[in-house]
């Protein structure tokens, strides 16, 4: 058997070789496949968070570039896709916190064009807090209000609940990075799942160092529809079972009932922003109710089809310019009519 400082030269032949080889890959897929990030966050923009899986970085600046758009992302120093702000407000001004996931982000969507945009800048007296970060679920959104959420002199608190939101509820783990999530213990209570310590500890390392490559996402991707083709023939109609089902359950109304508390305690109105498919009108319908007799504020997302309208393409569903314009014109017309329907309430209320 040779030394090992014989072998030394033939190991390096080995490392520079697949060095080259990964560098010519990641060429070829940068060259034939320019999309394959078209559903990625621009590099460095996240950073990992202990408490809540992961947030945007305060101060990033990045170009989303994908087949549909080049839209420019500025991160506040707050940590928000957002202008400067300052937490000191004038008198008379009604300040709104929304949080949400890539939807109310703005996802290609230039800052100004988003719908919480539009809405600011034609209410007098309003502002509108964009704190919404991609890949959120409806428990991360209210993790980050309470542990956020107080130090911003907020009069509302608006939640975004949809289709995705709820459905990241059941999960610890997604987009490759560890999440918490909430649980109902054996007696029905309502109990926090953390992050465990040092969980994200590589996560953080491996998004640094590949945040920028194009070739560990193709090989994902195609690791993924290799997996979908496998199952599909041998499950048929089954497949369906893997999706977790949508629904508003005992745990759902147990993150609300968390949310309400957090939002009373500090004087803040609190406010669903509801975005859910005909087929779930019932479990709509019902949630509206119990709004109403909670003295929670309620407001509904409706795009009429065909979706190819609203969205910025067969490979990206998420809402585009339009959708976003006509989700403010909405939003304003439930706004005024609440503002309208106040004072009877409270003439009603002291009767």
């Amino acid at each position: 058997m040779r030394p090992i400082r014989e072998r030394l030269p033939d190991v390096a032949l080995v490392v520079a070789a697949i060095c080259i080889s990964l560098a010519l890959a990641e060429g070829f897929v940068r060259l034939f496949h320019p999309h394959v990030r078209d559903h990625v966050v621009p590099g460095r923009l996240f950073e990992i968070d202990e408490a809540l899986g992961w947030k945007l970085r305060p101060g990033a600046n990045a170009i989303h570039a994908s087949r549909y758009f080049d839209a420019p992302y500025s991160i506040n120093g707050f940590g928000y896709r957002d202008r400067v702000r300052s937490i000191a407000k004038e008198a008379g001004t009604h300040r709104v916190l929304l949080y949400g996931d890539s939807q109310a982000f703005g996802w290609g969507v230039p800052e100004t064009e988003r719908f919480s945009n539009l809405i600011e800048t034609r209410s007098a007296g309003v502002e509108v807090w964009n704190l919404a970060v991609p890949g959120y679920g409806l428990d991360q959104e209210i993790l980050s209000y309470e542990r956020d959420g107080a130090r911003f002199a907020a009069d509302e608190v608006v939640l975004l609940v949809s289709v995705l939101t709820l459905s990241r509820l059941p999960h610890d783990y997604l987009y490759r990075k560890p999440k918490p999530k909430f649980v109902l213990d054996a007696d029905g209570r309502l109990q926090l799942v953390p992050v465990a310590p040092g969980a994200n500890a590589w996560t953080n390392v491996l998004y640094e160092a590949l945040s920028h490559f194009y070739l560990p996402y193709f090989v994902d991707q195609q690791i993924a529809a290799a997996r979908s083709a496998m199952l599909e023939p041998r499950e048929g109609k089954d497949l369906a079972r893997r999706v977790p089902a949508i629904g508003w359950g005992r745990l759902e109304q147990s993150l609300l009932e968390r949310a309400h508390a957090a939002a009373r305690s500090r004087g803040h109105r609190l406010t669903l922003l509801v975005h859910l498919p005909p087929t779930l009108e019932t479990m709509k319908q019902g949630l509206r109710r119990y709004c109403d007799g909670n003295a929670i504020g309620f407001l509904e997302i409706e795009l009429s089809p065909p979706a190819e309208q609203h969205v910025h393409g067969a490979r990206d569903n998420h809402w585009n310019v339009r959708a976003n314009a006509l989700i403010a014109d909405q939003l304003l017309a439930q706004l005024r009519a609440r503002a309208a329907a106040m004072p009877a309430a409270r003439a009603a209320a002291s009767r």
